[in-house]
């Protein structure tokens, strides 16, 4: 190397340097702000500055931790945790990251976390203060799946000298909360609770477990003091009201929920959202003439108001609408609109006009309004909303997207913009957008009901059930007396084998007084309990206490039969039922039901009479058309299935279930095109049936060959990408063949023809685009069995062309 270049080298070498000290400089001087700003108090402006470090040094240990205390103190829960998170990525060795993470995740219920974190805390700190407690919570959440009642009492008197030890140990303090709740302590753990309170007074669900608690010893005295407290401390949290609400209502004093609400609203003059609220408050306790009365008086009180008094007739006309009364409804509003000025309020009318009229089934009038109202205020959220909503169901996917992103921008927290976002992408086929538009849901509305049980149910479509019950366990947290939440929470654990889950959810339903939904579910899971545990008896005996003495629970006696046949219990199953059936006229889902069971027991002729029986007493029972359209094709006895179709189609010809059936009929018998118009009414019904979607995808794409069909069923299946069910994988597979894609076509195709082995067009499928891809011995061994599946006296054209690609196959 020449003196010339080592001068070079060494220089660029110096500068490389200059470059790094100049880099760690950069960091350190924004760690020293974002210190001197703490100092001063300065949270969010220290925030910055630490976040800024990171832009110069993504690994500095310090600063990330001042975030991240920052952030929890600021009860960004989730944030903080994801900065802990990075820390224990960078450097895993850090005892005092693992306890925050430990800690927080034992408050946020996730268990999964809480045992990684917290177990690596134990190895690296065994002796640290901090670690006693979470130590004691995870070997007592053990104790309670092992069903331990000794283990859990010996760590309760743990915590409680750890409590003693320091009082603001809110672990140890919710430990005991939660001992004393399943001790049926409810007095003890309200001591727990106030103390709770008194240390995290902005933590809603110490006042919601403490209010469980009151309820369970019946002291509606302190229910009533406590749900005061709650609406001063939290005064603008609509489930705080409603469940004072709800109290008042639950013991008639209907006085008093009207004198609350009033309150709330205001003068007569005032803002009118209060005043929807009363009016929904009347129309729950008093029926619908005395709120209408209330709407009337409103009206009236605001004669020298023209907007509030143009907001209540509106409300007035809303009233009409939901009566069935849509023509008069439709023909207020309009009068309404007539002299009114283009404001805000008047935007608003319009949009409920154009939904009353998109509903009555005038899309021409409502998507005009929509269009006023867009063409006045282009950012009109409601508006944007409703355009957006035709668009996906027009499968313009892409153009409501735009439409909700400009929404979006105008209402950042409005969840219906996020979720139908979520409903966009998914129809687009952009899964995992769906899935970060349902978290996004998820995260700005606290973990709202819809939005959990919308996003856990993906995720659990989606193979990720641990993510799924992490986002249950925040649900539960957030709405403790939700039925919902509970009931797929419940579900989620009977599958997992938790039992101890389970429990604590039968734990919630008990100490719920006020949701009719709530004892159907909590006998329903005492059952699945106890026959979980093999305990059958005793389940048969709640399920049959659910179902009643007459059977007026069918759904419970359902799961008596279902339960009883599952045990080999035939004739049980039989004479239970036959108890019910006696005397009077036995429930139209009871004659089913016995239907079902003649089956089971090899009497199709009895089970065949006791449904055209109810066929011929009500001739549009779709129910009963359908289970007996299904016994006759087991039998194969396919002319008397399509006569009983034919006749109900008679009886109503626009059943979509019904119509269905038909479709399947016309395809079997060659009908491709017939089965193509009927699968084309039911979309236009219903755009987000995935499976009628698919159906009609499959025909297009499978049976059609002009440019415009191709590019419907592309646009119908766009949905079914990211799909791992083998009838939807070949649908889309075979679209992205035709599209000349041919790795995204062999990525669905392979596993669609693994789960659909002894279908021929899968097969076919597969061994084109095996052929396109000149993998000729892949392709030979596919199209020989579609053929060979096919059989001999097959007129599909598909297996024409498998034939001469296989011939032409063979030549090369």
């Amino acid at each position: 190397m020449s003196r010339r270049s080592l001068t070079v080298f060494a220089l660029l070498a110096m500068l490389g340097l200059a470059a790094c000290e100049d880099s760690d400089e950069k960091a350190e001087r924004f760690y020293q702000s974002g210190l001197s700003l703490l100092a001063e108090s300065d949270m969010d402006r220290a925030a910055v500055e630490f976040r800024n470090v990171f832009r110069f040094d993504g690994e500095h240990e310090d600063a990330r931790r001042q975030l991240a205390q920052i952030l929890e103190a600021q009860g960004k829960t989730n944030a903080a945790y994801g900065q802990y998170l990075r820390l224990a990525e960078q450097y895993p060795d850090l005892a005092d990251v693992r306890q925050a993470l430990a800690r927080m995740a034992i408050a946020l219920q996730n268990w999964d976390e809480a045992e990684r974190h917290g177990r690596r805390a134990i190895e690296l700190a065994p002796e640290a203060p901090i670690t006693q407690p979470i130590r004691v919570a995870l070997d007592y959440r053990q104790a309670a799946l092992d069903e331990s009642a000794a283990k859990r009492t010996s760590l309760a008197e743990e915590a409680k000298q750890l409590l003693q030890a320091d009082p603001i140990d809110l672990i140890s303090r919710r430990l005991l909360i939660a001992h004393e709740l399943y001790s049926n302590r409810p007095s003890a753990a309200i001591l727990h609770l106030d103390a709770a309170i008194a240390q995290e007074p902005n933590e809603l669900r110490y006042y919601v477990v403490k209010l469980q608690a009151l309820q369970a010893l019946q002291d509606d005295f302190e229910v009533e003091q406590l749900l005061q407290t709650m609406f001063k401390q939290f005064p603008t949290n609509e489930t705080v009201q409603q469940s004072l609400i709800t109290f008042y209502l639950h013991r008639e004093n209907f006085d008093q929920a009207e004198a609350f609400l009033r309150n709330l609203a205001g003068e007569d003059t005032g803002e009118t959202e209060g005043f929807v609220t009363l009016i929904q408050l009347i129309r729950q306790a008093r029926g619908r003439d005395a709120a209408l009365a209330e709407v009337e008086r409103l009206i009236a009180a605001n004669a020298e108001e023209p907007d509030n008094q143009r907001f209540y007739r509106a409300l007035r006309a809303s009233f009409d609408y939901e009566n069935g009364n849509t023509q008069e409804a439709i023909a207020a509003l309009q009068n309404i609109l007539t002299d009114a000025p283009d404001t805000d309020q008047t935007r608003q009318i319009k949009g409920t006009l154009a939904t009353m009229l998109l509903r009555s089934g005038n899309q021409v009038g409502g998507r005009a309004l929509i269009e006023q109202i867009l063409a006045s205020d282009t950012s009109n959220v409601a508006a944007l909303k409703l355009r957006a909503e035709l668009l996906i169901q027009g499968d313009k996917a892409g153009e409501a997207i735009i439409d909700l992103r400009r929404a979006l921008d105008q209402s950042p927290r409005d969840t219906s913009i996020l979720l139908l976002l979520a409903r966009a992408h998914e129809r687009n086929g952009s899964i995992e957008l769906q899935g970060e538009r349902l978290a996004t849901a998820v995260d700005v509305s606290n973990a709202g009901t819809r939005e959990s049980l919308l996003y856990a149910n993906f995720l659990l479509r989606n193979d990720r059930r641990e993510a799924a019950r992490t986002v249950l366990a925040d649900a539960r947290n957030a709405n403790p007396t939700n039925v919902d939440v509970l009931g797929l929470s419940a579900q989620l654990a009977l599958e997992d084998n938790a039992l101890g889950l389970v429990r604590g959810i039968i734990a919630d339903l008990q100490r719920i007084s006020d949701e009719p939904r709530a004892p159907d579910l909590l006998q329903g899971l005492r059952s699945a309990l106890l026959l979980q545990q093999d305990r059958v008896d005793e389940g048969l005996a709640i399920l049959q206490q659910q179902a009643g003495s007459g059977g007026a629970n069918t759904r419970a006696v359902y799961a008596v039969i279902q339960t009883q046949l599952r045990t080999g219990r035939v004739d049980e199953a039989r004479t239970y039922l036959d108890g019910l059936l006696q005397g009077g006229n036995p429930d139209r889902e009871l004659r089913r039901i016995d239907a079902a069971l003649n089956v089971a027991e090899g009497n199709s002729g009895e089970s065949e009479t006791i449904l055209r029986a109810l066929i011929a007493e009500e001739p549009d029972y779709e129910p009963a058309i359908t289970q007996l359209y299904a016994q006759l094709r087991s039998e194969n006895r396919l002319d008397d299935a399509s006569a009983l179709l034919s006749a109900s189609l008679t009886v109503n010809s626009e059943a979509p279930r019904l119509l269905a059936l038909q479709a399947r009929e016309l395809e079997r018998q060659g009908n491709i095109e017939g089965a193509i118009e009927i699968y084309e009414t039911l979309y236009t019904l219903n755009t987000d049936n995935l499976i009628i979607a698919n159906n009609l995808a499959s025909l297009l794409s499978t049976f059609r060959d002009d440019p415009e069909s191709q590019a419907r069923a592309a646009t119908v299946a766009r949905r079914l990408r990211g799909t791992d069910v083998p009838a939807l994988q070949d649908t889309y597979g075979w679209i992205a063949f035709q599209q000349g894609d041919l790795d995204e076509a062999l990525a669905y195709l392979e596993p669609a023809a693994a789960g659909l082995p002894n279908n021929p067009l899968v097969q076919f499928h597969l061994g084109m685009t095996y052929a396109a891809l000149n993998r000729n011995e892949a392709a030979q061994a596919a199209l020989n069995q579609a053929i060979e599946l096919a059989g001999p006296d097959t007129t599909l054209p598909q297996i024409a062309r498998a034939r001469d690609a296989l011939q032409s196959l063979q030549n090369n």
